[in-house]
């Protein structure tokens, strides 16, 4: 039996303490219970738990792109496992599973991470994607 499943917005606050691993700044609950709402109500977005005893070790987002010019595959929006838990598998499983759902519906699976992280990147390549691409990315601050 597995661990993985949908996540709910009960899991906002574990998810929402999670996702400080990744080094983002710290989320509101509110707000992070909202993003999360958008996410389960959208029909593009996923968003799967590692779930043991009814503690979340991990999550993962996955979405499904669309592009104008290519065709349209699924991205991991994030990944992250609590640094209790990791080097048990726990993100090869959620990786894994979005892979098969992603192989099922016929669409590349895809995922960006930022270059300092060279740990990921190694986990990413072990787990059997292929680097494809390099880019920077641009912001305009509103």
């Amino acid at each position: 039996m597995t661990n993985i499943r949908a996540a709910t917005l009960t899991d906002s606050f574990s998810i929402n303490a999670l996702s400080l691993h990744l080094g983002y700044a710290i989320t509101p609950l509110e707000t992070s219970r909202e993003r999360l709402k958008c996410l389960l109500a959208s029909t593009n977005d996923e968003v799967w738990v590692f779930d043991e005893s009814n503690i979340i070790l991990g999550w993962i987002h996955v979405f499904k792109a669309h592009r104008l010019a290519s065709s349209t595959f699924n991205e991991i929006g994030g990944l992250v496992v609590a640094p209790t838990a990791r080097n048990r598998g726990i993100g090869r499983l959620l990786v894994e599973f979005v892979a098969k759902q992603s192989r099922d519906k016929n669409l590349e699976l895809r995922v960006r991470c930022n270059s300092h992280r060279e740990d990921t990147h190694k986990f990413y390549l072990k787990t059997g994607f292929t680097n494809s691409k390099t880019q920077h990315v641009f912001t305009m601050h509103l």
